[in-house]
Protein backbone atom coordinates (compact mmCIF):
# COMPACT_ATOMS: atom_id res chain seq x y z
CA UNK A 1 0.00 0.00 0.00
CA UNK A 2 1.33 3.43 -0.94
CA UNK A 3 0.31 6.46 1.11
CA UNK A 4 0.95 9.88 -0.42
CA UNK A 5 0.42 12.94 1.78
CA UNK A 6 -1.77 15.72 0.38
CA UNK A 7 -0.37 19.25 0.60
CA UNK A 8 2.61 20.29 2.69
CA UNK A 9 2.64 17.18 4.88
CA UNK A 10 5.21 14.49 5.56
CA UNK A 11 4.48 10.86 6.42
CA UNK A 12 6.95 9.66 9.07
CA UNK A 13 7.58 6.29 10.71
CA UNK A 14 8.50 7.28 14.28
CA UNK A 15 11.64 5.89 15.90
CA UNK A 16 10.96 3.48 18.75
CA UNK A 17 11.59 4.71 22.27
CA UNK A 18 14.19 2.80 24.26
CA UNK A 19 12.60 0.08 26.40
CA UNK A 20 15.59 -0.37 28.69
CA UNK A 21 18.37 1.77 30.13
CA UNK A 22 22.06 1.39 29.29
CA UNK A 23 22.47 -0.60 32.51
CA UNK A 24 19.72 -3.06 31.45
CA UNK A 25 16.77 -1.85 33.52
CA UNK A 26 13.47 -2.16 31.62
CA UNK A 27 11.36 0.98 31.31
CA UNK A 28 7.58 0.57 31.22
CA UNK A 29 5.94 2.01 28.10
CA UNK A 30 4.11 4.66 30.14
CA UNK A 31 7.46 6.02 31.41
CA UNK A 32 9.36 5.93 28.11
CA UNK A 33 10.42 9.26 26.64
CA UNK A 34 8.50 9.80 23.42
CA UNK A 35 11.05 10.60 20.75
CA UNK A 36 10.01 13.02 18.08
CA UNK A 37 12.24 11.64 15.40
CA UNK A 38 11.74 9.15 12.65
CA UNK A 39 12.19 8.17 9.03
CA UNK A 40 10.38 9.87 6.15
CA UNK A 41 8.12 7.44 4.29
CA UNK A 42 6.59 9.85 1.76
CA UNK A 43 6.31 13.58 1.12
CA UNK A 44 3.54 15.81 -0.22
CA UNK A 45 4.03 18.90 -2.38
CA UNK A 46 3.79 22.62 -1.77
CA UNK A 47 0.59 24.39 -2.74
CA UNK A 48 2.29 25.61 -5.93
CA UNK A 49 3.22 22.03 -6.91
CA UNK A 50 6.94 22.22 -6.09
CA UNK A 51 8.53 19.45 -4.05
CA UNK A 52 9.46 19.70 -0.40
CA UNK A 53 13.20 19.35 0.42
CA UNK A 54 12.81 15.86 1.92
CA UNK A 55 12.76 12.39 0.42
CA UNK A 56 11.83 8.91 1.62
CA UNK A 57 14.53 7.49 3.87
CA UNK A 58 15.57 10.85 5.37
CA UNK A 59 15.92 10.77 9.17
CA UNK A 60 14.19 13.81 10.71
CA UNK A 61 13.36 15.47 14.00
CA UNK A 62 9.86 16.92 14.25
CA UNK A 63 8.00 18.99 16.81
CA UNK A 64 4.64 20.53 17.41
CA UNK A 65 1.43 18.97 18.55
CA UNK A 66 -0.26 18.69 15.18
CA UNK A 67 1.06 15.24 14.23
CA UNK A 68 -1.78 12.87 13.33
CA UNK A 69 -0.96 9.34 14.54
CA UNK A 70 -2.35 6.21 12.91
CA UNK A 71 -1.60 2.52 12.43
CA UNK A 72 -1.44 0.41 9.26
CA UNK A 73 -0.64 -3.32 9.33
CA UNK A 74 0.46 -3.05 12.99
CA UNK A 75 2.98 -0.29 12.15
CA UNK A 76 2.73 3.22 13.63
CA UNK A 77 2.98 6.33 11.45
CA UNK A 78 2.43 10.07 11.83
CA UNK A 79 1.44 12.78 9.38
CA UNK A 80 3.36 15.95 10.25
CA UNK A 81 2.95 19.38 8.64
CA UNK A 82 6.19 20.28 6.85
CA UNK A 83 6.51 23.43 8.99
CA UNK A 84 6.87 21.16 12.06
CA UNK A 85 9.85 19.24 10.63
CA UNK A 86 12.71 20.84 12.55
CA UNK A 87 15.80 19.17 11.12
CA UNK A 88 17.16 16.45 8.87
CA UNK A 89 19.80 14.20 10.45
CA UNK A 90 22.64 13.22 8.14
Amino acid sequence: MTIIPIGERVLIKPAHAEDKTKSGIYIPETAQEKKKEGTVVSVGTRDDGTTLPLKPGDHVIYGGYSADKFEIDSENYVFVPFKDVLAKIE
